[in-house]
């Protein structure tokens, strides 16, 4: 089976400075929707059974423009499930880089460093959530074995998911990029075996922008 993970499209928070946005619930810009109607595309001629997204507003509406083009998909396989919700940032949420640093320096300098080591006031800890959506992952591909389907989750918790798909710990997730709604195909063979094909596919239309 292949499973098509995106990224929601750009949120207000995510063109105002890239704030972090975490846990916080915020919909997409008019660019979103047009950046995950063009992402859709690139699977409009594939077989999907579910779609899954964490409940998040900018995750739901991005999984809605994809669910646009597969009209088998019904309700009852548009399916939400909170471990794919974005790692809360606590204290961080709604700031931008420049006003973290400002108002909280130590613990900002530390999380630069070392992210997964670092507990962000009101914030969730790395490693519980890469467990979190490791094991719910590895769920979702046990029990979907007869058909393929797409997940709708967040840049961190995306990248916190390849890397432990790819056996490194959260401290590794920064080596990955995820853009607003790009597309990461994965493969689960009939054994379990995981097979990553794609990380970070945009449609050509936007391959040249700057990452966001």
């Amino acid at each position: 089976m292949l499973i098509y993970l995106f990224r929601h499209g750009q949120t207000v928070y995510n063109a105002d400075g890239e704030r972090f946005c975490g846990s916080s619930d915020v919909g997409l810009t008019a660019l979103g929707w047009q950046q995950v109607r063009e992402s859709a595309e690139l699977i409009r001629d594939a077989q999907i059974s579910k779609i899954y997204h964490s409940g998040l507003r900018r995750s739901y509406e991005t999984a809605s423009a994809i669910a646009e083009l597969h009209p088998q998909i019904s309700p009852v396989s548009f399916v939400e499930v909170p471990s794919f919700r974005e790692v809360g940032f606590g204290v961080f949420e709604g700031l931008t880089r420049a006003e973290v640093a400002k108002m909280y320096p130590d613990v900002y300098a530390d999380w630069l460093v070392s992210p997964e080591e670092v507990s962000i006031p009101g914030g969730e800890d790395l490693r519980e959530r890469q467990a979190e959506v490791f094991a719910e992952f590895r769920t979702i591909a046990a029990t979907n074995q007869a058909g393929d389907i797409a997940i709708v989750a967040h840049n961190t918790i995306n990248r916190l998911l390849l890397a432990a798909l790819m056996g490194a710990d959260a401290g590794a997730y920064r080596t990955l990029v995820q853009r607003n709604a790009c597309l990461n195909v994965i493969e689960i063979t009939e054994d379990q075996d995981v097979r990553i094909h794609a990380i970070n596919v945009v449609p050509q239309v936007r391959a040249a922008a700057p990452v966001v």
